[in-house]
């Protein structure tokens, strides 16, 4: 009987977490940037500084 409610609580909690880094990955402010997020890349759309 107890070990069915710890493995239930332990599932909750693991789902509750992949759940919330999944949320965070997709809507965080701070992860997400014009393009995909880095400034080196082809599908970044800032202007890139040449440095000779």
């Amino acid at each position: 009987m107890f070990q069915e409610i710890i493995v239930g609580l332990i599932g909750v909690v693991v789902s509750i977490i992949i759940i919330y880094k999944i949320y965070n990955f997709f809507f965080s402010a701070n992860e997400q940037k014009k393009g995909c997020g880095c400034s080196t890349c082809g599908c970044s759309t800032k202007k890139k500084d040449v440095n000779y």
